[in-house]
C-alpha cells in the first residue's frame, strides 16, 4: 500500500510532527510505501519526494512584499500547492492519503486534486482549526468565541499573534475554507484524538458518521520506568500563553525549596526568561528530543501540564506516565481522557493556583503516594494506550476509507 502523508512541516517541530514521523516509520515497517508532502524548508528531512514540495513561505513577521503576499495567498488557496500535488499524483499512484495540518503553509487547495482523483482521504485533527480560527480553543468564558463573529470583530481581539492584521487574515481564511467546504467534501473520514475533539467537530457541523475517535498511544516496551524519584517538577511543551508556563513560574516562586525544569521553545520564551531567570529554582532546558528528553522525564518527580486551553489530547501526558511519572494537569479538553484523576495524578482547575500548589506539595512530600501514582500511571499506559493498538486502529480507518472509495 502506498500512503501519502501530507503535513505543512517535514522536520521535528512539535507534537504533530513527532506523530507524523513515528506513524510513517511504523507504516514503512509494515511494508507500506510512505510518500510525504510538505512545504520546502531548510530543516526538512531528506526525501526523494522533496522536488514535489511547494516553496517555503515565511509566517513570522510577514511584511508587504511579494513573499508576504504569497504567504497571505497560502492562507486561503495556494495554486502552487495544488499544482505540486497534481504533479505528485500523476507520477506516484496513491492508495490512501492521510492529511495532518495544512493551514497557512500549504492551504486546503491540495485536497482538490485528491478529491478529483477519488483518492480515499483521512485526516487526523491535531488542533481546532477546523472549528475555529484559533489553533487553540480558549477555556470557556476566557475569550471571545472568534468562530461566531465576523472577521473584523475577530481582528479586534488580536487573538492571533497579538496582531489585528494577522487575526483578520486568520479569521477571513477560516471563513473562506468553511464557506467552500474543502474539508467536508474531500475528507472521507476524520480521526479525532479524543471524545472531546469529536464532540467539537460534531457541534461545528461535521458529519458525525465520518468521525472516528482514536486516542494516541505510547510504546511502553521501549521505556524502562523510574518510580518515586526524588527529582524536579518538569514542564514539556511550547513556550506560549495557552500552555500556562507562567503557572510553573508562579509555583516556583511560591515553593522555593522545590526545583522546576522547563523544556521547550516558543514565542513567549524571552518574556518567560525575564521572570524565570530571577528564580534560582527554575532551569530552562530549551528544545529537547530523543533520549535526552526521555532522561528528563525519568529524572522528574512529576510532570506538570498547566494548559490554559482545551487541549485536544496530550502526548506529553502519555510519555510522562509511561516513564512512571504522575502528572498534575489542567482539567480541560481531552486531558481527562489521557489520565485518571487521583490514580495516575491530579486534575486541577487550570486557573486555580492554590489547587496547583496543593497538588505539587502532595507529590513533593508524600513519597508513598508519588510512587504508587507513578506505578498506576504506567499500568494505565500499558492497559489502555498501546501504540500498536493505536496504529492498528489507524490502518483500520485506512481500510474503511478505501472501502468508501474516496467519496465524502
Amino acid at each position: 500500500m502506498t500512503v501519502l502523508q501530507a503535513h505543512k512541516f517535514y522536520f521535528p517541530r512539535g507534537g504533530a510532527e513527532t506523530y507524523l514521523f513515528a506513524l510513517s516509520e511504523y507504516l514503512a515497517s509494515r511494508g507500506s510505501t510512505v510518500v510525504p508532502f510538505a512545504m520546502q524548508h531548510p530543516g526538512n528531512r531528506q526525501t526523494p519526494y522533496s522536488h514535489y514540495f511547494p516553496r517555503f513561505v515565511p509566517t513570522e513577521k510577514v511584511k508587504m512584499s511579494p513573499a508576504g503576499l504569497r504567504t497571505v495567498g497560502r492562507m486561503f488557496y495556494s495554486f502552487e500547492s495544488k499544482r505540486q500535488m497534481e504533479r505528485l499524483l500523476r507520477d506516484v499512484p496513491i492508495d490512501v492519503a492521510h492529511i495532518h495540518n495544512l493551514y497557512t503553509q500549504l492551504s486546503p487547495s491540495i485536497l482538490t486534486p485528491l478529491r478529483k482523483r477519488k483518492i480515499p482521504t483521512v485526516m487526523t485533527v491535531h488542533d481546532y482549526h477546523l472549528v475555529t480560527p484559533h489553533y487553540a480553543l480558549p477555556l470557556a468564558g476566557q475569550a471571545v468565541d472568534v468562530s461566531r463573529v465576523g472577521a473584523l470583530r475577530a481582528a479586534q481581539t488580536k487573538f492571533h499573534k497579538d496582531s489585528m492584521a494577522a487575526s483578520f487574515l486568520q479569521a477571513a481564511s477560516y471563513r473562506f475554507t468553511r464557506r467552500w467546504r474543502f474539508y467536508d467534501r474531500a475528507i472521507s473520514l476524520f480521526i479525532a484524538p479524543s471524545e472531546f475533539m469529536a464532540a467539537k467537530l460534531r457541534a461545528s457541523g461535521y458529519d458525525k458518521d465520518r468521525i472516528r475517535v482514536i486516542h494516541y498511544g505510547i510504546d511502553t516496551r521501549t521505556i524502562e520506568p523510574r518510580f518515586g524519584h526524588d527529582g524536579y517538577f518538569l514542564f514539556v511543551g511550547r513556550l506560549s500563553e495557552e500552555k500556562g508556563v507562567d503557572t510553573v513560574l508562579e509555583l516556583a516562586h511560591r515553593l522555593p525549596d522545590l526545583k522546576f525544569k522547563i523544556v521547550g521553545t516558543g514565542p513567549d520564551e524571552a518574556l518567560l526568561h525575564s521572570v524565570g531567570d530571577r528564580l534560582p529554582n527554575v532551569e530552562f532546558m530549551g528544545y529537547q528530543q530523543g533520549q535526552r528528553l526521555r532522561d528528563l522525564y525519568l529524572g522528574a518527580r512529576a510532570v506538570l501540564v498547566p494548559s490554559r486551553w482545551e487541549e485536544p489530547s496530550g502526548l506529553v501526558l502519555l510519555e510522562a506516565q509511561a516513564c512512571g511519572k504522575p502528572v498534575i494537569a489542567s482539567h480541560a479538553g481531552g486531558i481527562p481522557e489521557a489520565m485518571e484523576d487521583r490514580r495516575s495524578g491530579f486534575l486541577v482547575p487550570p486557573l486555580d493556583i492554590h489547587a496547583w500548589t496543593e497538588a505539587v506539595l502532595r507529590l513533593a512530600y508524600d513519597d508513598r503516594s508519588r510512587e504508587k501514582m507513578g506505578r498506576d500511571a504506567r499500568t494505565l499506559m500499558e492497559d489502555r494506550f498501546s501504540l500498536r493498538a493505536h496504529y492498528e486502529a489507524v490502518e483500520h480507518v485506512y481500510a474503511e476509507a478505501i472501502r468508501l472509495g474516496g467519496s465524502a
